[in-house]
């Protein structure tokens, strides 16, 4: 028989110390709160100064190497600047980032099947984490410590309405306690994207 495993649960966060450090401070109470749990945090190795804090909540600090924000200007002093363009760098350090996210949540949850208790947390730049929740079959929940930063483009509607009409019919008629299209027009819009549907199609 298989040895039985903690619930796993995986709190994922990019970008600046803004965005990550309330979501490791939600990952640290909730550690302290609910013990049984394995908690992780994913986050930039940039942020390394929260290992220790976070150790002490027993919350495991994941880095990846991917930075906070990829910046135009770091990357004209860089020998890359010299070779490829800034748009073709910036695809290459995207999909080195989500492969790595996609290692280290199939390293967290293991090859034993996903328990009833495992759930992932992300906040709007690591939406990644979205769509490995559902590879792997476990719920998601999206936390924010502000108003989101975004809205979708005006012509969003009607090109979902054209492509996928009875998704969009589905949406406009789910039960209050599902995912709507108040829910997709709110923040779930960038999941849409064709740049997320072509890494669903090369990695799933």
């Amino acid at each position: 028989m298989a040895e039985s495993r903690r619930p796993r649960a995986i709190f994922m966060a990019f970008g600046t110390k803004g965005d990550v450090f309330p979501i490791a401070a939600i990952a640290a109470a909730f550690a302290c709160d609910q013990q049984q749990y394995h908690v992780v945090l994913i986050t930039h190795l940039a942020h390394q100064s929260l290992r220790v804090h976070l150790a002490a909540k027993n919350v495991s600090y994941i880095p990846v190497f991917s930075p906070p924000v990829i910046s135009a200007y770091q990357f004209v002093d860089s020998l890359d600047s010299q070779q490829i363009s800034f748009s073709t760098h910036k695809k290459i350090v995207q999909a080195e980032h989500r492969q790595e996210c996609l290692s280290i949540v199939e390293g967290v949850l293991g090859d034993s099947p996903t328990l009833e208790d495992d759930f992932l947390v992300i906040n709007f730049f690591a939406l990644e984490g979205w769509h490995l929740a559902e590879m792997f079959q476990v719920p998601c929940v999206i936390a924010s410590p502000y108003v989101i930063p975004y809205s979708a483009p005006s012509a969003f509607e009607r090109q979902f309405k054209q492509e996928l009409p009875h998704l969009y019919k589905y949406f406009q008629t789910a039960p209050p306690t599902m995912v709507s299209w108040k829910d997709i027009v709110h923040w779930m819009w960038p999941l849409f994207t064709e740049d997320w549907g072509t890494w669903r199609s090369q990695e799933f």
